[in-house]
């Protein structure tokens, strides 16, 4: 098995994180993202995907995302977030399953491991009460409130978003997904552990 890695908020044909993020077109601020993920990913290696790969339709972002996979040979886990319409929170949800497991080995809203034998969880979100900066928590309903979290959702110019909690959206990895041992380090070394 290779290595893992982690991204959030890929937002691919997304206008205004694309302008967030630098870039005057959405398809060069694609290129970025899916050459950066190409860069780094190898045969044998998981990807975690935390969720918003797209804004609105998916179809065109499921299709880059499945050239990738299939051209890198990697095993691929969503972990779906508030703008993918197969999050069970979207009231027909249910009806997006199929599109996204085409694409992807498993879909869920989040999921448990194990690292350095504590209980991580992998979620699209950060705990309840935090959220965009002057933005009130949305979807604290959704949201985990346990001790050890990898997450997505906040676009943070920094991974260390609390105690414990560790953001690997691209903004805060310089547009790159990272991999599980500098995670694990961030993550742990956020609480001084």
């Amino acid at each position: 098995m290779g290595n893992q890695w982690f991204t959030s908020d890929l937002h691919l044909g997304h206008r205004f994180v694309a302008g967030l993020r630098g870039f005057d077109d959405p398809d060069e601020h694609d290129e970025v993202i899916l050459g950066n993920l190409r860069d780094a990913l190898r045969p044998g290696d998981v990807l975690w995907c935390l969720g918003d790969l797209a804004v609105s339709s998916p179809r065109r972002a499921l299709d880059l995302l499945g050239e990738l996979f299939d051209d890198t040979g990697v095993t691929a886990h969503l972990i779906a977030g508030n703008h993918d319409p197969c999050h069970p929170m979207h009231r027909k949800g249910y009806q997006h399953q199929k599109e996204y497991l085409e694409i992807f080995d498993s879909v869920q809203p989040y999921q448990r491991t194990e690292w350095s034998g504590h209980e991580v969880w992998l979620s699209h979100f950060p705990r309840p009460g935090f959220d965009h900066h002057g933005v009130e928590s949305r979807h604290d309903n959704l949201r985990l409130d346990v001790p050890w979290l990898v997450h997505g959702h906040l676009h943070s110019a920094s991974p260390v978003t609390g105690p414990g909690m560790v953001d690997v959206g691209l903004d805060a990895w310089d547009l790159r997904p990272v991999d599980q041992a500098m995670v694990r380090t961030t993550l742990f070394g956020s609480v001084g552990d």
